[in-house]
C-alpha cells in the first residue's frame, strides 16, 4: 500500500487532528527506518568485500598432523585464521565480558554504553572510556584511523558499525573481529597471539591464559606475557615452492594446508646428507637435495632443497631439487627403455668401441673406466652404464626422437633446447632438475606410466626394472657395490656430470622413488675421488626408512617375454662352443627364431672366438686374434672418418683421453703417422696410434711406402 493512501486513511479515522498527525509522523518514520536499514543492507559495505579475502598467515602441517611453519605476511605479521566454530566457548565468552558485554542486544551502537562512557569522562576530566563495541573496533580495523579523533569520526564509525551489522551476522562479525584484532608485537588475531604469547594454538589455552590475552589489545605493552615464542620453520625450501606457485597463479594461499611431507624422515635425511658432506669436506662438497615421491599418488615425501637453509657462505637457500643441473648417467636408463621400444632387445649386443658418428659433434673418448670393452649386452651396457653403447644408440634412434619422449616424462626443462643438443645428450649433458628426476625414473615402477600417460610399454618397464636391480650386470662398471644390495625389490641408477660439480643418485622400490644430489650451487669442482655412491648412499637410507615402515612389493615380470640361455659373449642362442651361458629376457615370439651363437666355433680342440669385423681392433688391441682383418691394399684411415668432430670431456683427466688412429692396407709392413705436418711415430702392421686431445682443426697424414692417406678432424 502506498504511502500516500496510508496517510489519507489515517486522516478519515475519527481522532483529534493532533493525534492522528502524530501517527501519521510515527508511520512515516517507521516506513523511513524500514527503508533505511533496507537501504543499508542492500548497499555493500565499502570495503568489506575485500577484507574478508585478505591474506591470512598459512598454517601448514606434516603427513602427521605436525606444525611446520605459520606463513609471516609483510614485514614479519603474523595473522592466522581460525573458524569460529574452532574457538573454544570460554573464549568467545570472555573477549565479549571484556570488550562488549551487550553485543548481542545492540546494533553495533551501544547507546547505554555511550551514556556511561560520557558520564565517566565528565567525571574524571579526560577520556577513560570510548563505549567502542566490538563492531565499532571492527569497523576500525577494515579502515584504520588516519587522523585525530573527533566527535564527528566518532560519529561516522558508529553509522559504519551500524552499516556493517546490517551486512554480517552477529557469528561473523566476532569471527572476523577475532581473527583480526590487532595484539602488538607482529601479531594480529587471536590465533597467532596465542601462539606467540603462550606458545599454542587457541583450543590449548588454559583458563587463566584466556583471560589474560583477552586484556591485551588494549594496552599490548602493560599487559603481554613476558615470553615471546618462536614459529617454527621446518621444511623451508618446499613451503617457499608452494607459495611460489600460489603467487604465478595469483591465488591466495588457504589458511591451512595439510602436506603430504614426513618431516620425521627430513630431519634423518638432513642428519644423513650433513654427515656426507661432512665425510668428504676435502672433496669440496657444500651442498645436498633429496626429493622423495609416492609412486602410487604422486604425493611428495621428502623435499630437502638444501641440508642448511641458513648456510649464508655456500647459498643454502637455493632449492636444489628444481636448479637445473647436468644429470650425467643418471639418464640413461629413459633412452635404454626408448631403445626396447625401437627393436633392441635385452639380449642384443651394442659396441664399446671406439666410434665415429660422423658430423654428429660428439666423441666419447673413455667409459667411466677409462677402457673400452667392446661388444657387451644391452644389460650389462645400462647397469654399467657405459658411455659408448649409450651414444651408439642415440646416434640410431635419433635425438628428436629421445627428445619428444623426454617431453612425455616431464623434462620441461629441455623444452626449446633442441638446437643446441646434439649426441651428447645419451650422456646427460643438457640440464635438468631433480624434481624432473625423480618423478621421471618413477615410470619404470609404475608400469611404464608417468602422471596417467603411458609412456613405455609395461613389458619394456618391467625388463628396466629388472636390469636396474641387477647387481651382477653392475660389476662390470662398479663392482659389487653394497649400497645397492637392498633385502627388498629396488632399483638405482646414479650419474655424475662434467667436472664432477654433480653427483646423483636416483632409487625405486614399488612404493617410492628418491633421489639426491650433492655438489656445488656456485659450481665449484668437486673432487673426482667422490664418485655417486655419496648421495646413493641416502638414497638407500631413504629407501630403508621407508620400506621399514610402508613395505613394498616385488617387481613383476615382462609378460611378453621370457627368460632363456644366451651366449654372455653374443648374445645368442648359446652351442656347446660357448664357454660362458646366462639367462635374458627374449621376445617370446622371437625365441623360435633365435640365432644360433657364431663367434664360438672348435678350432683344432680348442675354442676360437671370431668377432664380427667392428670388434677385430679392438680385439687385437686386447691380445685377441685378430683374424685375417689387417691385409694389403689401397692405405686407409679407419679411424677418426674425415671431418670427424670431437668434443673434449672435462670430467676426464686430459692426460688419459687419446684418440686411437687406425689404419688399414699399404704396400709395406711398416707405415709413419703425422699431425699437422709432425712425426708422431712409425709403426708396424697392424697400424695403430695414440694421439693426445688437442683443441683446434687438425690434420692426419699416413705414410706407408709409396702410398698415402690423409683426413681431417676437429676438437671442440
Amino acid at each position: 500500500m502506498k504511502p500516500k493512501v496510508i496517510f489519507d486513511r489515517i486522516m478519515q479515522v475519527k481522532l483529534p487532528r493532533a493525534v492522528k498527525i502524530i501517527f501519521a509522523v510515527a508511520g512515516g518514520i517507521a516506513i523511513a527506518a524500514v527503508l533505511f536499514n533496507l537501504v543499508l543492507y542492500l548497499i555493500p559495505y565499502p570495503g568489506l568485500d575485500e577484507f574478508m579475502h585478505r591474506q591470512y598467515s598459512t598454517r601448514f602441517y606434516d603427513r602427521d598432523g605436525k606444525l611446520l611453519q605459520v606463513l609471516a605476511l609483510d614485514e614479519g605479521m603474523h595473522r592466522e585464521y581460525y573458524p569460529f566454530e574452532k574457538y573454544p566457548h570460554e573464549l568467545v565468552k570472555e573477549f565479549i565480558a571484556q570488550e562488549d558485554k551487550n553485543f548481542y542486544s545492540h546494533n553495533g551502537v551501544d547507546l547505554v554504553s555511550v551514556v556511561r562512557a560520557m558520564i565517566q569522562n565528565k567525571k574524571a576530566g579526560t577520556v577513560v572510556s570510548g563505549a567502542s563495541t566490538i563492531t565499532m573496533q571492527l569497523v576500525r580495523i577494515i579502515s584504520p584511523r588516519t587522523e585525530k579523533v573527533t566527535l564527528g569520526q566518532k560519529f561516522i564509525e558508529a553509522f559504519k558499525a551500524y552499516h556493517l551489522e546490517k551486512q554480517l551476522s552477529k557469528k561473523q562479525i566476532l569471527e572476523l573481529y577475532l581473527n583480526n584484532v590487532p595484539f602488538g608485537y607482529q601479531n594480529e588475531g587471536v590465533a597467532s597471539a596465542s601462539r606467540s604469547f603462550y606458545g599454542v594454538a587457541p583450543e590449548q589455552l588454559t583458563p587463566s591464559q584466556i583471560k589474560e590475552l583477552a586484556k591485551i589489545p588494549r594496552r599490548p605493552s602493560d599487559y603481554k606475557p613476558e615470553k615471546l615464542y618462536e614459529y617454527p620453520y621446518e621444511i623451508p625450501h618446499y613451503i617457499n615452492h608452494l607459495v611460489g606457485e600460489y603467487k604465478a597463479r595469483g591465488e591466495i594461499i588457504p589458511p591451512e594446508l595439510h602436506l603430504s611431507i614426513d618431516s620425521l624422515l627430513a630431519k634423518k635425511v638432513i642428519s644423513s646428507i650433513n654427515a656426507q658432506l661432512h665425510k668428504y669436506e676435502d672433496a669440496r662438497i657444500h651442498n645436498g637435495a633429496a626429493y622423495v615421491i609416492n609412486n602410487r599418488t604422486g604425493e611428495t615425501v621428502l623435499w630437502i632443497g638444501n641440508s642448511d637453509f641458513y648456510d649464508e657462505e655456500h647459498s643454502g637457500q637455493i632449492d636444489g631439487v628444481m636448479v637445473k643441473n647436468q644429470p650425467g648417467s643418471s639418464m640413461k636408463p629413459f633412452l635404454y627403455a626408448l631403445a626396447l621400444e625401437k627393436g633392441f632387445s635385452p639380449n642384443s649386443i651394442l659396441p664399446d668401441i671406439q666410434q665415429d658418428f660422423g658430423g654428429s659433434g660428439v666423441y666419447v673418448p673413455l667409459n667411466f673406466n677409462n677402457k673400452f670393452n667392446g661388444p657387451v649386452r644391452f644389460r650389462v651396457a645400462l647397469a654399467s652404464s657405459l658411455n659408448v653403447p649409450a651414444v651408439y644408440l642415440l646416434y640410431h634412434l635419433g635425438v628428436d626422437t629421445y627428445m619428444r619422449t623426454l617431453h612425455d616424462l616431464g623434462y620441461e626443462s629441455l623444452e626449446g633446447t633442441r638446437d643446441s643438443t646434439g649426441l651428447s645428450l645419451a650422456l646427460g649433458s643438457s640440464e635438468v632438475t631433480l624434481y624432473e628426476m625423480v618423478n621421471a625414473f618413477s615410470v619404470f615402477v609404475n608400469d611404464g606410466k608417468f602422471k596417467g600417460k603411458q609412456v613405455y610399454d609395461k613389458n619394456t618397464a618391467r625388463i628396466m626394472c629388472d636390469i636396474l636391480s641387477d647387481k651382477n650386470a653392475r660389476e662390470l662398471g662398479f663392482g659389487y657395490a653394497k649400497v645397492f644390495d637392498t633385502p627388498y625389490p629396488s632399483i638405482f641408477k646414479t650419474g655424475t656430470s662434467n667436472q664432477f660439480q654433480n653427483i646423483i643418485a636416483l632409487g625405486s622400490t614399488s612404493e617410492f622413488t628418491a633421489g639426491v644430489w650433492m655438489g656445488n650451487f656456485d659450481g665449484e669442482t668437486v673432487v673426482r675421488k667422490t664418485g655417486s655412491s655419496i648421495p646413493a648412499t641416502v638414497v638407500r637410507e631413504i629407501l630403508d626408512a621407508l620400506t621399514e615402515r610402508y613395505g613394498c612389493r616385488k617387481f613383476e615380470e615382462p609378460e611378453k617375454y621370457e627368460k632363456v640361455k644366451v651366449c654372455t659373449l653374443s648374445g645368442l642362442s648359446p652351442t656347446d662352443c660357448c664357454p660362458s651361458v646366462s639367462y635374458e629376457y627374449v621376445l617370446k615370439t622371437a625365441v623360435p627364431n633365435m640365432e644360433r651363437c657364431s663367434w664360438h666355433n672348435f678350432v683344432n680342440g680348442r675354442i676360437s672366438v671370431s668377432y664380427p669385423s667392428e670388434y677385430q681392433h679392438w680385439a687385437y688391441d686386447r691380445n685377441i686374434n685378430a683374424g685375417d682383418f689387417f691385409n694389403s691394399g689401397e692405405l686407409e684411415i679407419m679411424f677418426p672418418k674425415n671431418n670427424a668432430v670431437f668434443i673434449y670431456d672435462p670430467s676426464i683427466p686430459q692426460d688419459v683421453q687419446k684418440i686411437s688412429v687406425i689404419a688399414v692396407g699399404g704396400a709395406e709392413s711398416t707405415a709413419e703417422l703425422f699431425l699437422d705436418g709432425v712425426s708422431s711415430g712409425k709403426k708396424s702392421m697392424p697400424f695403430s696410434w695414440s694421439i693426445p686431445i688437442i683443441k683446434g682443426d687438425h690434420v692426419l697424414e699416413i705414410k706407408c711406402g709409396e702410398k698415402t692417406a690423409a683426413a681431417k678432424y676437429t676438437v671442440k
